[in-house]
């Protein structure tokens, strides 16, 4: 594990001072996989973007359903 420094108002610190350690823990992990799974919805939102790029582009060159279901069944 790696420490992080946040922000925080003062009387939040205060209070945080005060927490029982397993309340801290349970809450260091609650903040570790929000972080994780914010980066991860990232991740598949620029994948959607990339998708919709290339499909964009490739209607742009005349690429239609059915030229597309073609091309897959030539494997067949």
């Amino acid at each position: 594990m790696e420490r992080i420094e946040i922000e925080v108002a003062d009387e939040t610190a205060k209070k945080w001072r005060k927490v029982p350690m397993k309340v801290r823990q349970h809450l260091e992990k609650s903040f570790d996989e929000q972080i994780q799974n914010i980066f991860d919805k990232n991740k598949h939102l620029k994948f959607e973007i990339l998708l919709n790029k290339i499909s964009d582009e490739a209607q742009a060159n005349g690429l239609t359903e059915e030229i597309l279901q073609e091309i897959l069944n030539e494997n067949e």
